[in-house]
């Protein structure tokens, strides 16, 4: 009989995610995208259940390699956004695919910046004062995956950055240079990012596809006057708007439909017209499906799992684990708050899958690697006492 190491908690919210999962990719997707679905999960499960007995301080030196790789990746992404070959059989936007499986590095990326980041603001807390330091093993690489995956994804590159933020934060860096080196800066990129969206359309920067991606999304139901009217809406293909709100007005008519309760299992009627009904917007089928209150029993298991991260982060005697535990849960918990916040429209949309529930094999086996690792410290943690 095997033995689960770890937090039995969870391990719980981890299976029941799963468990939810399929429940709502069978409804939405039939009998063919189930079985493939199915196929991620149980890699998924294997492993987290294979991660969870291996020693996380490997993770100090192979963040290193795993930055490297995916940093590669995505270089190779942005050379050859188009290609077939023979090891690699497909690169395709996002993706690459070797043989029936695709991968999208950026959720390889995303997590390894953060593993290797936890390791560097406990290595050289010492020297990070010094501003060439902390830019050396920290902003810099940051800098680097963020630009990397930028072309692609600049939900992602916002959801990084906030992590980044977060974790130099908790990491007890002193509050002064805090606010001197990270606050700062952030806020001059924050109104350099907005100051283009309110340039007038037809510039140069339009030429930017996640920009004009962006700028559709928040130019919402009435391109003339946008919920965040400083955007210059005037030169915008109404169509285009119209269709890049169309998944919003769906996500929220099947939120409408599922009311307290819910229409119940499989009884979706938006999953046969909302895009990505088993990705970016299965929050919102679920909502349909299983109502308000499945809605909010989903939401209590990210937040049941994140309090435990938080009391298993106290009970540690080690830096290290504890902003490791706290960076990985953040990143789970963010991702699913953004998810959950795109499908009933208070942000535009971000294309974040809901972590363990959304169909996605890359991002399924990542938030698994996580999820691994996460337990495989609760057991360390465990053993200490």
């Amino acid at each position: 009989m095997f033995t689960l190491f770890g937090d039995k908690i969870i391990w719980w919210v981890s299976i029941l995610l799963f468990v939810t999962s399929i429940l709502l990719v069978y409804s939405s997707g039939g009998t063919t995208t189930l079985i493939s679905h199915i196929t991620h999960l149980i890699m998924g499960l294997g492993l987290i259940f294979i991660f969870s007995r291996f020693n996380y301080k490997y993770f100090t030196n192979l963040s290193t390699i795993l930055v490297i790789l995916s940093s590669l990746m995505l270089l190779i992404l942005i050379i050859l956004p188009s290609y077939k070959g023979v090891i690699i059989s497909t690169i395709k936007g996002r993706w690459i695919s070797f043989g029936m499986f695709s991968f999208q590095p950026s959720e390889l990326a995303k997590y390894s910046l953060v593993i290797f980041l936890c390791r560097n603001l406990v290595l050289y807390k010492e020297q990070l004062i010094y501003f060439k330091f902390l830019a050396l093993y920290i902003l810099l690489p940051t800098a680097l995956i963020c630009f990397l995956i930028m072309p692609f994804n600049l939900s992602t590159v916002i959801l990084i950055y906030l992590i980044v933020v977060f974790i130099i934060f908790i990491s007890g860096y002193p509050l002064l240079l805090f606010f001197k080196y990270i606050i700062i800066p952030s806020l001059f990129i924050a109104s350099v990012f907005f100051s283009l969206l309110v340039i007038p359309s037809n510039s140069i920067l339009d030429n930017l596809p996640r920009l004009t991606t962006w700028k559709n999304r928040i130019c919402l139901e009435e391109p003339s006057a946008p919920p965040l009217s400083w955007v210059d809406c005037s030169a915008y293909d109404s169509s285009k708007i119209y269709s890049n709100n169309y998944q919003i007005d769906k996500a929220l008519g099947a939120i409408n439909r599922g009311g307290l309760l819910g229409k119940g299992a499989g009884d979706s009627f938006y999953k046969k017209i909302l895009p990505d009904s088993i990705s970016d917007f299965i929050y919102a089928i679920l909502i349909e499906e299983y109502g308000f209150v499945g809605g909010v029993i989903v939401l209590l298991l990210y937040l049941i799992f994140y309090q435990r991260i938080m009391f298993l982060s106290v009970r540690s005697q080690n830096d290290f684990p504890r902003l490791l535990l706290l960076a990985l849960g953040t990143i789970v918990l963010f991702q699913a708050l953004m998810h959950m916040s795109v499908s009933v429209n208070l942000i535009p949309v971000t294309g974040q899958t809901l972590p363990l529930i959304s169909k996605g094999g890359s991002s399924v086996w990542v938030t698994s690697l996580a999820f691994g690792i996460i337990l495989n410290i609760s057991h360390q943690i465990k053993n200490q006492d």
